[in-house]
């Protein structure tokens, strides 16, 4: 068995730098920079032009092929940030992608990655710096105390100043109380909220992730910071400081490790839905005695504790699918109409501007190079998942039928979900039970 190369390497020749950077001396920089770091010679990844992509796609595809966690993943040397896109907004997503992928991102320039991303940010065209002018008349009123945008749930404001507000603020008192002195996790704290009748300020039902929002916000400590200005004692506080201390040290205690942080794909996901309430079913995946279970449960379950739907087994939701669409007498009901397309392209710039102000956030301080990165990996992510072709598409919603039924077994995990939700536009779950409606 041929033996993988424990370091890979990218390389795309660049022509609009002066002078221009070829392939070949990428090619000598990346194998000298090896050597300097005591690496073996890596694997190279060359595109065959400069505005190449395919040599990208199958480095992450090398990378993932390998199913190890981020810390037991290769290195990536790429000569110097340009390397990596056409754009700095295309150079940032490709590194924060290789940032959660491998173990280590070598630029051989001898720049750190953090480093190299903010220059490259700087130092772009004009015509990508045009928010920047009205981000700089911000943070001119933050610095006069002024301030901007919606006030943290707790606190309205007053005269461009943050005030506490009298229910708001004792409900934040409860949550940090909940969860340092009485120890109870944010899903309970979230359904104890929900229970009580207490909703958030927009009328919806608490979540984990709002009450993860309100425990790690230092507003709450009198802190105000916004655009990279910090002025503390700028309002009352709710939290002490070594309350809020306190908080930050217990959840980051709770916090699981990168590797159980990696993103799984759940090939059913945005098919199935709850037959108890009919919210969305998300994937969940747990460790337990037999191995890595792999299961799909009520959103509003999950989330909000509102729902009392118990999660299944995906095999089992599998195997179920698979019996109904195999049943010679079964009668589904059709979609009422062919499910319109998301714009793709609307999505994709959608996903950038996301990028580009999360970056924005972290040049002015909001953000640490390490939450940059965790924050915007998804979005990375999902902007490289539309960069891959689309292969072997069924030609309509029958032939993807026919498919399934001829050919299930044969089939792996990915292109059985492909197919699916091209014959399927919804599976509705009640225990271990569905009923499929198809997509005309």
């Amino acid at each position: 068995m041929e033996q993988r190369s424990a370091v890979l390497a990218y390389v795309r020749p660049i022509e609009d730098l002066d002078p221009p950077l070829d392939a070949s001396i990428q090619r000598t920089a990346v194998r000298a920079c090896a050597r300097g770091e005591g690496l073996s010679p890596p694997e190279i990844f060359e595109e065959a032009a400069h505005d190449g992509g395919h040599a990208f796609l199958h480095l992450t595809n090398e990378i993932e092929s390998r199913q190890l966690s981020r810390d037991d993943a290769p290195p990536v040397i790429v000569a110097t940030l340009p390397v990596l896109g056409s754009t700095a907004l295309e150079r940032a997503r490709r590194l924060l992608l290789l940032e959660s992928l491998t173990s280590r991102v070598i630029f051989a320039d001898g720049r750190t990655p953090e480093a190299a991303l903010e220059r490259e940010w700087e130092a772009r065209p004009d015509e990508e710096r045009r928010r920047d002018r009205a981000r700089e008349s911000m943070r001119q009123k933050a610095l006069r105390g002024l301030v901007l945008g919606r006030p943290p749930y707790g606190y309205v404001v007053e005269e461009r100043a943050l005030v506490p507000h009298p229910r708001e603020s004792q409900v934040v008192k409860q949550m940090f109380h909940a969860y340092l002195e009485e120890g109870e996790g944010l899903r309970r704290i979230a359904a104890r909220l929900n229970r009580d009748g207490i909703r958030t300020r927009l009328g919806r039902a608490w979540t984990p992730g709002a009450v993860r929002t309100v425990l790690k916000n230092p507003a709450y400590t009198g802190l105000y910071r916004r655009l990279g200005v910090v002025v503390p004692a700028s309002h009352p506080a709710l939290i002490d400081r070594a309350t809020f201390n306190a908080t930050q040290r217990k959840m980051g205690e709770r916090r699981t490790s990168k590797s159980d942080q990696e993103r799984h794909e759940y090939p059913l996901a945005g098919l199935l839905r709850c037959g108890r309430c009919g919210s969305p079913m998300i994937g969940d995946r747990r460790t337990t005695q037999g191995g890595l279970a792999v299961s799909y449960r009520c959103e509003n379950a999950t989330a909000r504790g509102t729902c009392r739907a118990r999660g299944v087994r995906a095999e089992a939701v599998e195997a179920a699918i698979r019996a109904e669409l195999t049943r010679a007498d079964a009668h589904y009901p059709v979609a009422a109409r062919a499910a319109e397309a998301p714009d793709p392209g609307a999505r994709h710039h959608r996903l950038e501007r996301r990028l580009a102000e999360g970056i924005e956030r972290w040049v002015a301080g909001e953000w640490r190079y390490y939450e940059l990165v965790s924050r915007l990996t998804p979005v990375a992510k999902e902007l490289h998942e539309m960069d891959r072709p689309v292969l072997d598409e069924p030609a309509d919603a029958e032939d993807a039928r026919r498919r399934l039924t001829s050919d299930w077994d044969a089939l792996d995990e990915q292109e059985r979900g492909t197919l699916l939700h091209a014959a399927l536009a919804e599976v509705v779950v009640e225990g271990r039970n569905v009923r499929l409606t198809r997509r005309r």
